[in-house]
């Protein structure tokens, strides 16, 4: 009897070591999940500092006033650029009057041609 609770204590005790070794091992692969993820985050969170540099960069002011000098050709407006309600008003009726929109027309393209 005593060679059979030896007999079972050695097997459980050789089963309770491959356990051992197993979780072990589980856990160590899961340890180097966890590294890698805590790598991309802080490589991540460089990447969102680094491009917020840029945006604050790209949208200082100074040069979007530079950039749209050289490519919008803005000027102040005029005077005589400037319309009372009532002739705007007129001016709507005239076109409405004008152009019936049609299905495949395209009413805003259209007036913006006539405009330039």
């Amino acid at each position: 009897m005593l060679k059979l609770a030896n007999g079972v204590l050695v097997v459980t005790a050789l089963v309770a070591g491959a356990l051992l070794y197993a979780l072990e091992h589980k856990t160590r692969g899961l340890e180097r999940e966890i590294a890698v993820t805590k790598r991309a985050i802080a490589d991540t969170d460089e990447d969102i500092k680094l491009l917020g540099a840029e945006w604050s960069s790209l949208t200082r002011p100074e040069r979007i006033q530079k950039l749209a000098a050289q490519n919008l050709q803005l000027a102040p407006a005029q005077a005589d650029q400037y319309v009372s309600l009532n002739e705007l008003q007129s001016r709507m009726e005239d076109i409405r009057a004008r152009v019936k929109p049609d299905k495949e027309q395209d009413v805003i393209g259209d007036l913006l041609q006539k405009m330039q």
